[in-house]
């Protein structure tokens, strides 16, 4: 089956990149297919400059740091910034400080940013992810030691048992190496709801750069196992990123390759669940994506036919998730 479901994809890519008047997958010069299988992914492999093309944008502000600061932002964020809380180079500053942050609630955004959600390889069900960063004449400005930053964002369905977790990089270049940590300082999490029925999260957090609010994903589930992904020999873990998102719950895995049995796996998945496996690829500058449904069980093992397309398209499609 692979033999000939690699055939038509060379054959596809034969008129997006490749030298016309012959049925053989002959790449133009130069071009960087990463078909290979690789133990070790750098930011030379398509399939992490791929990954720098879907990252979103962030947003900013700027407050004066000389009294306690509330911030409404344009996109409904609502900060509170401690006075003599933000030291630049071990000093408190009093002066401007701008705040650049995004805040990620859908499902495709967290494969846009590369932060999927789980913890030391366990699925987490997320409330909103955010990510903050603090500069001052482009200084980096950090938080004073027990001084806070509080964040209050709407969501339509708060969860309750939600906690604080730090991510493990300030800026993502490859999500494989990105993951969660629970919190071990005194931030929190509290639902609110308003008079006018709106209602979300409130957050106390002691870090910048990235922050979840989350709770580990079916964590009264016994039943567990491994899922596998297995794609065309056109692809790889050098060239191709692999996901599994929930259908009923915000939760977003990354499916990690292995490179000697040539297939992606993430452990730990709870069984009964519905899915969607997406795999993500550039070629040789050709994009693809591939789309499959399914519901978790003992061994499971899919495989997905990536299609051709263009970034856009998957950039349309990660929306809908």
């Amino acid at each position: 089956m692979k033999k000939i479901i690699y055939s038509t994809l060379s054959f596809i890519a034969l008129f997006a990149s490749c030298k016309k008047d012959t049925n053989v997958f002959v790449p133009d010069q130069g071009q960087q297919l990463d078909s290979g299988w690789t133990a070790n992914v750098t930011s030379s492999n398509q399939v992490l400059i791929l990954s720098k093309e879907l990252q979103g944008s962030f947003l900013s502000e700027t407050f004066n740091s000389s009294s306690d600061t509330l911030l409404f932002t344009s996109a409904g964020v609502q900060f509170i910034f401690p006075k003599n809380g933000l030291t630049v180079s071990g000093s408190v500053t009093t002066g401007s400080v701008k705040v650049e942050y995004v805040l990620v609630q859908k499902k495709g955004d967290f494969i846009r940013y590369g932060i999927p959600t789980a913890a030391n390889r366990v699925p987490l069900e997320s409330g909103g992810a955010l990510n903050i960063k603090l500069t001052s004449n482009s200084q980096s400005v950090t938080l004073a030691d027990y001084k806070k930053i509080s964040v209050q964002y709407q969501d339509d369905d708060p969860k309750q048992g939600m906690k604080v977790y730090y991510g493990n990089m300030l800026s993502v270049t490859n999500s494989l190496a990105f993951d969660w940590s629970l919190a071990t300082d005194y931030s929190l999490v509290k639902t609110w709801d308003s008079a006018t029925a709106v209602k979300g999260y409130h957050v106390e957090t002691y870090k910048t750069g990235w922050v979840n609010v989350d709770r580990p994903l079916l964590e009264t589930v016994t039943s567990k196992v491994e899922v596998k992904a297995y794609v065309p020999d056109l692809f790889s873990n050098a060239n191709t990123a692999v996901y599994m998102v929930f259908n009923n719950y915000k939760s977003v895995v990354q499916l990690s390759g292995n490179a000697t049995a040539r297939y992606f796996s993430f452990p730990n998945i709870p069984v009964g669940q519905d899915v969607k496996f997406i795999s993500i690829s550039k070629v040789g500058g050709v994009y693809y994506l591939g789309v499959t449904s399914g519901k978790t069980s003992a061994n499971m093992a899919v495989f997905i036919k990536p299609e051709l397309t263009t970034l856009q398209n998957i950039q349309a499609f990660l929306y809908t998730l």
